[in-house]
């Protein structure tokens, strides 16, 4: 069988466009073994960078990655280092190999390319023995803006094609590579928290297994804490990062900070320390740590967040029973007139008079257990304060297991209400969503005829 001729050339077209990659791949693959280097982070100690705007290196010492600017002045620090920014980076420039090359070009044309002033030059001292020094120089764009023009010192006056979009990934300022976290925190290593205020200690905590005490205030001392507080406060510690880090030593505040925390961690002898300024009337407030002890520049709001006094800290439990031993529940509400008798059957939770299904039900029992109460309870309750609604639980014999009576009161803001748990004569502000929950199982409303 013979192809026709448009089919013998359709063919020949495509088998030199298949040689034609298959040399381009070739040619790629030569050129980036050879001249380009593909470090990863473990295998450099430094890599100098030198922009159009600025100069600095990103350097491995004794604590870690840091950034380090050049011709800083003596009394500037070197500030942390992201090391997922410097691994993009080292990425970056191993994926990004040259396309294609352009052989040696004269001294006096290399001005044309870019290279008498560089966009950006990448310097990369290797810490592996074997691997030499490699500088990189990347120039101008072609004329079509899709490639870009580079050198590297492994082929010194050979001129490289790239791709183009590499400049968008090491073209950065020294800034982007700082780590902007306030502390090296592993939440999990956290031994003791010690917070002070402008005053002297605040509170004190220290863990014991998996749970936290207190240490200070020594009303509290030995009492539990709420571990969900403990985790949202290293949450935060851990997730909130400054706005901007303070590289000099000359903008330290006057006066004491208003708020301290040292964390002592798992295996260490000195605290990592936090201290935050007074902030006046300034957009930021003023911190500084034993990470960034030149100081950086908080969002107020977020400032606000990392503020804890012991109240906040404590388990703040209101109510406990065995719910496995809840048979029937009462619900009753004085100003509506409104009750309701709830079975717990094989099936779910039932109306016992109506026999209608009662549907998550069972969760908001476990929501009652989990209530806190959001400020100090009291022992007296009076006028203005009003009953709304009541719970009953029973047991499997019909004998109560404990009761509840929740009362609103305008005096209080207007989410929380007060709580009752049984016999107990104390009175604990919480949140008011249980009462909304809890009445929205009640039957309609029943109307009283004249005269009752």
């Amino acid at each position: 069988m013979h192809l026709p001729r448009s089919g013998v050339l359709l063919l020949l077209v495509l088998l030199l466009a298949l040689a034609a990659g298959l040399f381009l791949t070739t040619q790629e693959h030569r050129l980036g073994s050879d001249v380009w280097p593909s470090y990863g982070l473990e295998s450099v100690q430094s890599i100098e960078v030198a922009t159009r705007a600025e100069r600095y290196s990103l350097a491995k010492d004794s604590t870690g990655w840091v950034v380090r600017s050049a011709g800083a002045e003596a009394d500037s620090l070197p500030t942390p280092a992201d090391k997922v920014r410097i691994e993009a980076l080292l990425s970056a420039i191993s994926h990004n190999r040259p396309t294609q090359s352009l052989g040696q070009v004269p001294e006096s044309e290399l001005a044309g390319y870019g290279f008498s002033e560089p966009t950006v030059r990448i310097l990369l001292k290797p810490s592996t023995l074997g691997l030499g020094e490699v500088l990189l120089t990347f120039g101008h764009e072609a004329p079509t803006g899709a490639a870009l023009y580079a050198q590297s010192s492994h082929s010194p006056g050979v001129v490289f094609l790239l791709d183009a979009s590499i400049l968008h990934q090491i073209d950065k300022p020294a800034e982007h590579y700082f780590d902007y976290r306030m502390l090296d925190l592993h939440t999990d290593e956290a031994q003791r928290l010690t917070v002070t205020g402008a005053s002297g200690i605040q509170w004190e905590l220290e863990r014991k297994d998996d749970s936290f005490f207190f240490l200070r205030p020594e009303s509290l001392k030995g009492s539990t804490v709420s571990s969900s507080e403990v985790r949202l406060f290293l949450h935060n510690l851990s997730a909130i990062n400054a706005d901007s880090i303070l590289v000099k030593n000359d903008h330290q505040p006057p006066g004491r900070p208003s708020f301290t925390l040292d964390i002592l961690m798992a295996k260490a002898t000195e605290p990592l320390r936090l201290e935050i300024f007074p902030q006046g009337e300034t957009e930021q407030a003023f911190g500084r740590s034993t990470r960034h002890p030149g100081g950086f520049l908080l969002d107020r709001e977020k400032s606000k967040t990392l503020f804890r006094l012991a109240f906040d800290m404590q388990w703040r439990g209101v109510i406990t029973y065995d719910s496995a031993r809840v048979q029937s529940a009462r619900i009753f509400s004085v100003m509506g007139n409104q009750t309701l008798v709830a079975e717990n059957t094989p099936n779910g939770w039932e109306d016992r008079d109506r026999g209608r299904k009662l549907a998550g039900l069972d969760l908001s029992l476990w929501r009652l257990k989990e209530l806190r109460f959001e400020a100090e309870p009291v022992a007296k309750l009076g006028y203005p304060a009003v009953q709304r609604l009541a719970l009953e639980l029973f047991t499997k014999d019909a004998k109560m297991l404990t009761s509840f009576i929740f009362y609103t009161d305008p005096r209080l803001p207007p989410e929380q209400c007060w709580l009752k748990v049984g016999t107990e004569e104390m009175y604990y502000p919480v949140g008011t969503q249980i009462i909304e929950e809890l009445q929205g199982y009640l039957p309609s409303r029943t109307v009283r005829p004249p005269g009752d």
